[in-house]
Parts: structure tokens; sequence; C-alpha cells
């Protein structure tokens, strides 16, 4: 039986994929050296200095949740899980044009009757609402054992008979925050496949959290420090240019600066578009790699503001029917007191909006502030507007096949991010979970 390898493990990007696979083999003795082509890492988790407002701004705000089973793991690992705060039990918040408010407050039970409990007591719904609450409820377990990609969410959400009026204070929200598309295309299957987890395993699965410190802080220095301290290489600001294979062996990597690495053990963990780029000679034809070219992305812009108050009490609301799905007190979340409040707004799927200029953004922001919180507008002092046009990959019915498993057609070369086949949608826990499935498949 031939010796196993003990040479170095190149990861080529220094995300969250990327970190918890280092991570993960580090832990097990592994030796690893991170590429990273930025100078930060963190890839579309990273945090910066804002010059205007003074303060260390996330690319985007993420939501994480009691699920989030590989990604706690990894937290705690790097020592960093005092960095989120966490409900005690799910708590959403909402607020309606005009400034009604509705709420879904899950009770103390165990799951999923404190989600049933939840939407019959909130405010805001009506019999026949609550009926259809029941009835999904009823049907949900057997419908999260046959899921079906074809079928689209607005599709599933008529089939089950849900009404508008739940579908805009529930279902849209949590379709739009977990698979950054549209309702009306994206797949039913990476949905259910949210709801299995959050909500029919534990009543604390189905919490959300919010981090309360920068993401680079939380997920990126941590994570350095970690990989240092046990002897493992991180080398920032350097772009790969091409991956190095001989016949189907993968034999390293060729950096923009014209060094080549060897190395017969690789981890991919860069974006879907990056990743093709690497491939040489007939590689891109490959099946699976046309199908990774087939994938479609979605696009998030985050609008970062200062105003003078907060025109809401709770660390984060839900804007029912609005563009802005949702907005957060980051003043409140990281304990910041005195001045101006930190507000940021998410806007999924941003298609429509994300070549407008940061003019045209700041203008539909007070819009919506004055339309949903009348007479008490707050005043905007500082605006900036962050785009990610790739923020994730599409989740349209049909595609969950194009995304590739972990071990692809060339051997040694493994295959990490939110778009690989995790069964989950593009979340920092499909991520996180890539991560380990790569960093496992290279210590088998």
């Amino acid at each position: 039986m031939p010796e196993p390898t003990t040479s170095p493990v190149l990861i080529l990007g220094a995300g969250l994929a990327g970190l918890s696979a280092a991570v993960r083999l580090a832990e097990a003795g592994r030796k690893v050296i991170v590429l990273e082509a930025t100078r930060a890492g963190g890839g579309r988790a990273r945090s910066f200095p804002d010059a205007a407002t003074g303060r260390e701004l996330d690319n985007g705000q993420h939501l994480l949740m009691g699920c989030y089973r590989e990604t706690l793991a990894f937290l705690r690992t790097i020592d960093s899980t005092d960095g989120i705060y966490f409900q005690r039990n799910l708590s959403v918040h909402m607020v309606k044009p005009g400034g009604k408010r509705m709420h879904l407050d899950c009770p103390a039970l165990p799951a999923p009757l404190h989600l049933a409990t939840g939407l019959l007591t909130m405010r805001g719904l009506g019999v026949l609402d609550k009926a259809a609450a029941v009835r999904a409820g009823l049907l949900l377990r057997g419908e999260v054992a046959r899921p079906d990609d074809n079928e689209t969410c607005d599709s599933w959400l008529r089939r089950l008979g849900q009404t508008p009026a739940l579908r805009n204070a529930f279902w849209d929200p949590l379709i739009w925050g977990t698979l950054n598309d549209d309702p009306l295309v994206s797949s039913a299957a990476m949905f259910t496949a949210v709801l299995e987890r959050a909500f029919l395993s534990t009543r604390d699965a189905s919490r959300l959290g919010v981090p309360r410190v920068p993401l680079s802080r939380l997920y990126v220095d941590q994570s350095l420090a970690y990989l240092r301290a046990r002897g493992c290489e991180v080398r920032l600001g350097e772009p790969v240019r091409a991956l190095d294979t001989s016949g189907s062996q993968v034999q390293g990597v060729t950096l923009k600066s014209g060094e080549q690495l060897t190395a017969d053990t690789i981890i991919s963990a860069v974006p879907p578009h990056a990743f093709l780029e690497l491939l040489s000679g007939t590689w891109p034809a490959h099946p699976v790699y046309q199908d990774i070219a087939r994938l479609k992305t979605s696009p998030i812009v985050n609008l970062w503001f200062t105003v003078d108050r907060a025109p809401f009490s709770e660390p984060f609301i839900g804007l029912v029917g609005s563009p802005l799905h949702w907005m957060f007190n980051r003043s409140q979340i990281e304990g910041s007191v005195g001045g101006d409040v930190l507000l940021n707004c998410t806007i999924s799927s941003a298609r429509a909006c994300i070549d407008d200029p940061s003019e045209a953004l700041q203008e539909l922001l007070r819009g919506e502030l004055e339309r949903y919180f009348p007479g008490k507008v707050p005043q905007i002092r500082l605006f900036r507007a962050i785009k990610e046009k790739r923020a994730t990959i599409s989740h349209a019915a049909g595609s969950y096949h194009c995304r590739p498993e972990t071990v692809g057609p060339i051997r040694g070369l493994y295959m990490a991010g939110d778009w690989v086949r995790t069964g989950l949608p593009a979340t920092i826990e499909s991520a996180v979970q890539s991560g380990h499935d790569a960093a496992k498949a290279v210590l088998a």
C-alpha cells in the first residue's frame, strides 16, 4: 500500500469555503498553503474600513440560523462564537406600508409546533391565512421527502394553498432572504431543504443569528491566526493564473506572477466563473465544467446609512412588499451608544437596481422610509451603496444539476464553495459545509 501523502494541500481562495477547508485540514494535522488573490480575504463575507462613517462596514449583511451546524462548528474551532447574537426563540417583526406591524413570535415548544403556534397567533393574519399555515405545516414533512427541483417556489406555495397575506408576511421574505431569488423562478427543492433543517428538527434550529462584529473579524482574522499558529502558510495578494495538469491528474498551479507551485492535492474554493478561468487545454469542454458554465448569478445591493434616530426598536425588521427586504440596526446589534445610528438595508436579487447610481438608490431608500415609517421618518446623514453583482448563484428551478460534486474529473482537484452540490442554497452554511466536505475527501 502506498504511503499517504504529507505534502501541503494547496487551497485556492480565502473565503469561507477555503478557510473552513484549511482549518479542518490543519485541525487534522495536515499542512496547507492558502492562496488568495486579494490582500484581505473573506470573499463575499468580508468587512473594510469606511472613511465616510468612520466604521468598519461589511460588504453585505448576513443572517445565520441555529441550524447552521457546520458554520457553528467552524466558529467553535477558531474560537469565534461570541461574535454572533442569537435569539432565544424565533422572532420576526415585519412592517407594512403605512407603519402597521406584524409579529411572528414562536414559543418555547418542540419543532415544528413552535412555528405552527407562532403563525396561528401572528397578529395581522386572518382566519383563512392561519388555516393555510396549518395546511402547510401538515404537508411539510411529505414535501421535504420528495423535493422537485423543477418546481418553482411560487408554484409550490400555490399548490399548498398559501394566501397572499401569509406569503407577504412569512413565505416570500424567507425565500428572498435564503435563496436570493424571486419566488417566481427559484427552486422549491432548495427552499424545502432550508425548511427541513430550520423547522423540522429542533426549536433552536430556527433561531436567527446576527454577527455583532465585522465579518472579517468574525471569520477571517480568527481563521488566519489559527492556521498560522499551526505552521500553515497564508499568501494574500497571490492570484492564481492557471491549474497545471498532466493527463487527468492535477500537478500544481501557476501564479499570476509566473511562479509555479507543485501539488498533487488542491482544493479550489473560488467562485464558479473564476474556477472556469483556471482550466486549460480541453478541460473547459468536459460536461461537468460545461454545466458549471451554465450557472447564472443573482446580485445583492446593500445600503449603509446613518440617521439621526432609528425608526424601529428591534435589531432588524422586515419590510412587507418592499424592494428593501430587510433593515438592520447595526448600532444596536454592535452595542454602539451615542451619536448617529448606523442602519443597513439588504436588496436581494437586485437585478432591477444593480446598475442604478448611488443617488437613485438613496432616493429609493428615502421614499421607502417615508412609506413604512410615516410620522417618524429619520434624516439620512451619510449613505453608501455596496453592490455584489455576483453575490450568489441563481437558484432558478431546474438548475441544481449544474452544480458540481466536490470530487470532479481531475484527480487530486476538489471543488468547494457555496455553489457546489451541498444540498443547500448558496448561503454561509453551504460555503462552510463545502469546505468541510472537501477536507473530508482529502483526508479520505
